[in-house]
This record gives C-alpha cells, structure tokens and sequence, in this order.
C-alpha cells in the first residue's frame, strides 16, 4: 500500500482530483481535494498521474524507495498552450461588420419605439450585437440551403 500527495512543482500547492492510474491493469483512482491519495500496488505496478492543466508523471514501483511508501509527495508541472490571437466576426467579413454597425444602414433595432409625435426616426445610443444576430437568424431554417449565419 502507498499514501501520498500530488503537488504542483512550481507552488507546492496541492492538486485536487489527480488521476492515479495502474497502468498495468487499468484500475485507478482519484486523488481528494486535498490532492492525497492511498492504493495498493505491486513493486511491478507503473502508476501515472495526470490532472487536467498538468504534464502527466509516470513512476515505477521498483524505483521508488520503501520508506516513502507513506509519505509520497508527486510533484507534477503545470502544462501550457500558447494559441495565436484571433478575432472572430458574426459577419462574413469586416465590410460586413462595418455596414451593420458603423453604417447602421437597412438595421431594425428592437425594443426602441417609433416616435409618437415625430417623422425623425430614433437612433440607439448603443448596439447590441446578440439582438441583431437573432434578428437575422430567427426568420431563417437550418434546412434553408441560403442559410448564412
């Protein structure tokens, strides 16, 4: 039987929910909140450790001294993905966008009032992207084969 504690390398805090895994059988187990962990093994057992954020560890038993059987501290590093920036438009291009916002040309905007007394029509003093997307989209089916969204 082992005990232990999974941590992160950098801040020596503990890391909740490791998954501990026999990779020789395929039994595992879950580490609790305080990232502490008891399971029986074999000195012929690998264990891997992996948490999601985390580089997975794997350990061989047979490495592992006995008189840290109790008092096993895993120290596991943090994993990372750099991702280019990108923008997203819910138009098919910036013109598009433009004209839509900027222009404001041929957009109804709900929930304004046509004036009562006045032929001046009301402009918003604001946008809001996700009425004008269901403004478009609602009027339009899936199955439509000009469906653009």
């Amino acid at each position: 039987m082992i005990k232990g504690q999974v941590v992160d390398i950098e801040t020596k805090k503990p890391v909740p929910m490791t998954n501990v895994l026999i990779v020789n059988s395929g039994r595992g187990i879950t580490s609790d909140n305080d990232g502490r962990f008891t399971m029986y093994v074999s000195l012929k057992d690998t264990l891997r450790f992996s948490s999601t954020g985390y580089l997975s560890k794997i350990i061989h038993m047979h490495d592992v001294d006995s008189t840290r059987y109790y008092t096993m501290v895993i120290e596991i590093i943090h994993d990372f993905i750099k991702l280019k920036e990108i923008t997203i438009y819910p138009f098919k291009d910036i013109e598009e966008f433009k004209k839509a916002f900027v222009d404001k040309k041929g957009i109804k905007f709900t929930g304004i009032a046509p004036p009562k007394y006045s032929n001046k029509t009301v402009m918003p003093n604001f946008s809001n992207p996700l009425s004008l997307l269901y403004e478009r989209v609602k009027r339009r089916s899936v199955a439509d084969p000009n469906f653009k969204p």
